[in-house]
């Protein structure tokens, strides 16, 4: 009856292939080298029959701009005319029509960042001239509302480091505004109060709720307009036009913010800035003419990208592992699933976590979660998940599971599925998340118990859990609470601390012993399983006919099914009876097995008694037995068979 079921590979296998499709994840190369070609129109409509024109002038601001993170290759602007950051055409032909204009431009994009390797103090100080004008508000960036003074200075309470509030500014916007391509929000960027207040938006409203945040809060902020490779299901191309901030920060400069990435304090190589505004509602194209009776129809600028060169991939500073509670659980069971971050950088680092599993897991509560880690910083994050209830009790499934950042870093890990396996319930695996992602110094504890894995009912047990300090700080008023038992402690560098306690074993099945430490530096919860048996029962059931007949056939059918916790050992089932035994041997019983005999009927008499006898062992050797008779009637259909029949009884051939 057992089978074995790979659940979820081929949709984590295509999911993998999804995060990494375009250009082998563009997101980690080290440059790009990109040509941009931006196409627009410009159409001179006469209004009546003494319509005249005698000059169109166009200014393209959305240009290329060189930085740490571009350099401009080439720029062909045809016949325009670049300057300041901009390209300007002029018509003078006094036709009406259409008149394009546009520009191509090939660009190497560079993986680096503005790298935060201390902390800026906030309220932020001295902050430079000229810079000010990037703390007020403007037309879309209300940073004067008062909804909005009033949710980031919330967030921004008790928090002394700029960079921290920038990053808690970033998340909130994240995980609360929907993003939303409706005609709304496509045909005009919104005001941030409005984004803050209806809770949608796309990136230009993302973006400006963001920077009106951090500008009334004194951090300068921008709005930054440009193009990004994306591989979302929403876009039916992967460049788009797209916008991010820049929030300044005082001796470390522009940082780079992008909310609908999840990209804070960087944005990736795929990302081409083509201008930096003080609000998102300033014209990407200027249009200036002189004429009589002339109105002008304008399309949206095109921006296409291709391609040219892809160069090294970069090393990752943000480094994924990954745990599972449970590696075998039961149907309907909860489960834990960890991801620890390690930030390898000697500066701040935040990267946007998700979970990928098969649909047949449920994850609870919010996939995504970004974080944010200072330099060579470790972290931790949790996702409860539950098992299906209804899947077949007789199959066992194997479930991959995959943490993977915004740049489609990814690790991965498996947990199997089966009836009769450990079952955490929602509470007690929600006593093992740790909230507090600021406690790393918690990786810098160990907990062990020397718990074996298997005990027997009503057995006496003590065992012992450890605590050690394996860091580099003396720990103070540590509560050690082994089970429900709790004591304070200081634990030393390089001490460890036992507890000792007395294990019930009065409860059949699948036991958790819950071992915890606490203190201001750490919060280190862990569980640990063990199981508790009993003595291994069976019962069987024997399916055979009332009348068997000489030379025919004869089948007895009988199934076997565990009453205990504990599964049988070494099981033998043996069928006695007119002369002769059958045997079938299982090394467990597990599951319900259908065992099916073929009997011989050339030996027959009137009356037929057969034995059923099953044997079997527990864990330590031990051995249980249970017998059933059964009794059959015999019959021939010839004269020679009822003679036969009637000599197998005189000569006392009986089963049994």
């Amino acid at each position: 009856m057992k089978k074995y079921v790979i659940v979820g590979i081929l949709f984590l296998l295509s999911l993998h292939l999804a995060l990494a499709e375009g250009d082998n994840n563009l997101y980690l190369y080290d440059s790009l080298k990109l040509q941009l070609d931006v196409i627009g129109a410009v159409e001179l409509v006469p209004e009546s029959s003494s319509s005249t024109v005698k000059e169109l002038t166009a200014e393209l601001k959305l240009v290329p701009q060189e930085d740490y993170r571009q350099k401009i290759i080439s720029l062909d602007s045809g016949k325009g005319e670049v300057k300041a950051n901009q390209v300007l055409y002029a018509w003078n032909d006094k036709k009406f029509g259409n008149k394009d204009f546009g520009y191509s431009a090939k660009i190497n994009t560079y993986n680096e960042r503005v790298k935060v390797e201390f902390k800026v103090p906030f309220p932020l100080q001295d902050i430079p001239d000229g810079l000010n004008i990037y703390t007020l508000p403007s037309e879309t960036i209300d940073s004067e509302n008062s909804d909005i003074i009033s949710k980031a200075a919330e967030l921004a309470e008790g928090e002394d480091d700029a960079f921290k509030v920038a990053f808690k500014l970033a998340s909130w916007v994240e995980e609360n505004i929907k993003y939303d391509l409706n005609s709304l929000t496509a045909k005009a960027s919104q005001k941030a109060s409005w984004v803050l207040k209806n809770e949608e938006g796309v990136c230009d409203e993302m973006t400006s709720l963001f920077v009106a945040m951090a500008r009334s809060q004194g951090i300068p902020a921008r709005f930054v307009s440009g193009v990004s490779y994306t591989t979302s299901e929403l876009f039916t191309e992967n460049w788009q036009p797209h916008a991010w901030a820049e929030v300044y920060l005082p001796e470390i400069g522009w940082v780079n913010f992008d909310i609908a990435f999840g990209e804070y304090g960087y944005v990736d190589v795929t990302h081409i800035k083509l201008r930096d505004s003080i609000d998102s509602t300033e014209p990407a194209t200027k249009f200036e003419w002189l004429a009589k009776d002339v109105s002008i129809n304008t399309d949206d600028l095109k921006l296409n990208v291709n391609i040219l060169d892809k160069t090294g991939e970069q090393s990752e500073e943000i480094q994924l592992e990954e745990e599972i509670l449970g590696k075998e659980i039961g149907l309907g069971s909860y489960n834990l699933v960890k991801g620890i971050v390690k930030n390898n950088a000697g500066y701040y680092a935040a990267t946007t976590l998700q979970l990928a599993v098969p649909k047949e897991i449920n994850i609870l509560g919010r996939n995504k979660r970004t974080i944010l880690l200072g330099p060579k910083e470790v972290k931790e994050s949790y996702w409860i998940i539950k098992a299906p209830s209804d899947s077949n009790p007789y199959y066992w499934y194997t479930f991959p599971t995959l943490i993977y950042n915004e740049k489609n870093v990814s690790v991965s890990e498996e947990f199997k599925v089966q009836k009769g396996n450990i079952i955490y319930s929602e509470k007690e695996v929600k006593q093992l998340v740790v909230i507090p992602e600021d406690k790393t110094y918690s990786r810098k504890v160990s907990l062990s118990c020397n718990l074996p894995k298997e005990l027997m009912q009503n057995e006496e047990r003590e065992v012992n859990c450890t605590l050690k300090n394996i860091g580099n700080a003396n720990l103070e008023q540590v509560n050690f609470c082994v089970g429900g038992v709790c004591e304070s402690v200081d634990l030393p560098i390089n001490q460890y601390k036992v507890s000792q306690i007395k294990i019930k074993t009065d409860k059949i099945g699948w036991n958790k012993l819950v071992v915890s430490a606490e203190n201001k530096l750490i919060d280190k919860k862990v569980g640990f399983e063990y199981a508790v048996f009993d003595v291994p029962q069976i019962e069987f059931e024997v399916n055979y006919p009332e009348t068997i007949t000489f030379g025919g056939d004869f089948r007895v059918d009988f199934s076997m099914n565990k009453t205990s916790f504990s599964a049988p050992q070494k099981v033998k089932v043996t069928i006695f009876g007119a002369g002769f035994e059958q045997k079938f041997d299982l090394e467990e019983l597990k599951e319900p097995e259908d065992v099916s005999a073929e009997l011989r009927t050339d030996r027959i008499s009137r009356t037929n008694k057969y034995r059923v006898e099953v044997k079997w062992e527990d864990k330590n050797g031990k051995q249980y037995s249970k017998t059933q008779e059964i009794i059959v009637a015999g019959k021939g259909n010839s004269f020679t068979e009822k003679a036969k029949i009637l000599l197998n009884s005189l000569l006392g051939v009986f089963a049994g």
